[in-house]
């Protein structure tokens, strides 16, 4: 069966999720996965979807746009691409939080610190202003690192790169993290 990626883009409001898993069930395209949020009154959504027989990319595309165009939201459709099977590093899950002052670069900075080390972000949430913190950002990333990578050293460049931007940076490994954050 075919997989590919559909993202929808436009204005946020109640159902939007409703209309388009209606739109893909009604065209016999299954949802294997979703992310989906809002930025700033922004829907961003993002499905993986598996084609029936009976539809092309191409076709989905054309009933998407005319059905949603309606709702002033913007779709993109592109294939799936097949997971690379030799790549099975080993890696572990981890979480790193940053906190300060917003300006240009953070992201850049500290994922390219990521980037140096073989790092993958594979979910990253950056709040800009928060009650808790209401003169500074919120970045948390959650990573996958390489087994191979030296802990102690790509924390030391994290810090030393977060230190040079004025952040706080913590990493953990994802399920202390998440042991901590039950409790």
């Amino acid at each position: 069966m075919d997989k590919i990626v559909v993202g929808v883009f436009g204005r946020d409001r109640p159902g939007l999720v409703c209309m388009i898993a209606q739109l893909l069930a009604k065209n016999k395209c299954n949802i294997e996965d979703i992310s989906q949020t809002v930025l700033q009154g922004e829907f961003c959504g993002m499905f993986v979807v598996s084609l029936s027989k009976s539809i092309t990319m191409e076709k989905l595309q054309d009933i998407l746009e005319s059905n949603l165009s309606k709702e002033r939201l913007k779709v993109f459709t592109k294939r799936l691409e097949a997971e690379d099977k030799t790549s099975d590093k080993k890696t572990e899950p981890f979480v790193i939080v940053s906190i300060g002052k917003d300006r240009i670069g953070l992201i850049a900075a500290i994922s390219c610190v990521m980037y140096q080390f073989g790092v993958n972000i594979s979910n990253l949430k950056f709040i800009n202003r928060t009650p808790a913190f209401p003169d500074k950002t919120l970045t948390i990333y959650e990573v996958d690192v390489p087994k191979e990578t030296k802990l102690s050293e790509f924390a030391k460049e994290l810090r030393k790169k977060a230190d040079s931007l004025g952040l706080d940076i913590s990493i953990q490994h994802k399920k202390i993290f998440e042991d901590i954050c039950r409790i």
